[in-house]
């Protein structure tokens, strides 16, 4: 009985000690490190930034990817702020997919002579842009954060079909109104409202410019009505 524990023990460590040696193997060989990276959900980002942002390349070892994936999410959340969400899968044992979910992006903002994204959490990404990209709107002249954020939201919330309308808006506050904001159409017309009530009024603007026979001003400010621009002479 004695001898047949002992054989037992013998059999584990050497069982063990094998492990130890495969384990050991495994961990020097290439079978060992990432081949593919692919990123899945990006929108607006590149899927290369996001690469960079996680540091991870072909000579990093896949196990410490699950290891240290809780760190290696927020290192590249801190580096892209406007990523939401980012978690990591493993396919044919070498293979590793960046699964990314991004903040929407509500806008653009101009400033200095670059562009500079809005994305639903309120943040304006600090990322100069030279251009704009997307179909997104631009906001002018909000200064004011809280403003930016609320205009921001407003556009959020739109109705698709005259979300994807929207080219520009613009704070235009008068003395009597200083809630006016005006906004440019991408189907060339113009709208007049006031911020309070504009997200309520815009469901009326397709109907609206369904009737318009020329390219014109809707003004949503009181009531709802529309008018030709004037002819250039």
């Amino acid at each position: 009985m004695a001898k047949k524990k002992r054989n037992n023990v013998k059999n584990i460590v050497i069982f063990f000690i094998a492990a130890v040696i495969i384990f050991i193997a495994y961990l020097g060989s290439p079978l060992s490190k990432v081949r593919n990276i692919s990123v899945k959900g990006v929108n607006d980002l590149g899927a290369q930034q996001v690469i960079d942002a996680t540091d991870i390349n072909e000579n990093k070892l896949l196990m410490s990817v699950f290891f240290e994936k809780k760190s290696i999410a927020e290192r590249t959340q801190k580096k892209l702020p406007s990523i939401k969400k980012v978690s990591f899968k493993t396919g044919n044992l070498r293979d590793l997919t960046i699964d990314v979910t991004e903040y929407q992006t509500l806008g653009l903002i101009y400033k200095n002579g670059y562009y500079y994204r809005i994305i639903d959490n309120g943040r304006i990404i600090n990322q100069k842009m030279k251009a704009p990209i997307g179909n997104y709107p631009i906001y002018s002249g909000f200064n004011n954060k809280k403003e930016l954020k609320k205009i921001s939201n407003i556009y959020k919330n739109l109705n698709d079909n005259v979300k994807t309308n929207v080219s520009e808006f613009y704070n235009s506050p008068t003395k009597l109104n200083p809630y006016r904001v005006k906004i440019d159409m991408n189907d060339g017309n113009k709208v007049v409202a006031d911020i309070r009530t504009v997200q309520a009024k815009m469901k009326y603007y397709p109907g609206i410019a369904s009737q318009m026979k020329k390219k014109g001003v809707i003004n949503l400010e009181v009531g709802a009505y529309s008018y030709p621009f004037k002819d250039k002479k």
